[in-house]
């Protein structure tokens, strides 16, 4: 399927080419994929490098931790889900150890750094020919005892990782999600100068 937008501005191609899809194959990832995923989140900034995120790794062909992800999904998710071959748990850490206060200190920008370190391992999965779908409706509590999570992390997002499959596998509200246009904002709604609102003159006249 293409599911490329139409862009105005050139961008990457694997920022060009990401989406999120629900149809998977029955085919796990090579493992040097997986490494070379999570060595692209390893890579990512995080505030006073505090690298905060942590991953709990899950595949179908492994031992039990693909079915204790699997069973914290919303029901949602499960309709898709029990097709993906991988599943990940990225966690985050709610404080960070403070070298000037030899004390751990709120940590206001955790969540932002764990966008930064899953939109790494999403890219570097999509350089690899691999796909990715982020899914915020998961239990993170249910997560957090099945797993003994300590309570110093925060599990955040859960991700389904692998090759795509048959849409017409799917659920047929969930196939006509999957075969349709993707959407975006455009431009002007989403870049201010100024004053919140307005939309900056950058992109002004521009086709």
């Amino acid at each position: 399927m293409n599911k490329r937008l139409d862009t105005r501005y050139p961008v990457l191609p694997a920022i060009l080419e990401r989406w999120s899809p629900r149809s998977f194959a029955d085919r796990a990832p090579e493992a040097h994929k997986l490494r070379s995923m999570f060595e692209a989140a390893r890579l990512a900034p995080s505030a006073h490098n505090t690298q905060p995120t942590r991953f709990l790794l899950g595949r179908k062909d492994g031992g039990g931790a693909y079915r204790r992800l699997f069973d914290c999904l919303d029901p949602h998710n499960r309709e898709w889900a029990h097709c993906v071959p991988v599943l990940v748990l990225a966690s985050v850490m709610r404080r960070r150890f403070s070298q000037v206060k030899a004390d751990f200190v709120p940590y206001p920008h955790c969540m932002h750094d764990l966008g930064l370190a899953v939109m790494s391992l999403i890219l570097q999965g999509q350089h690899l020919g691999l796909h990715c779908h982020p899914m915020a409706a998961f239990d993170p509590e249910k997560a957090q005892r099945d797993f003994a999570i300590p309570t110093l992390f925060a599990p955040g997002i859960m991700i389904a990782v692998g090759y795509l499959g048959d849409p017409g596998a799917l659920p047929p509200d969930l196939r006509d999600k999957e075969t349709g246009p993707r959407t975006r904002q455009p431009l002007e709604e989403i870049v201010f100068e100024e004053a919140w609102g307005q939309s900056s003159p950058l992109f002004a006249g521009e086709g």
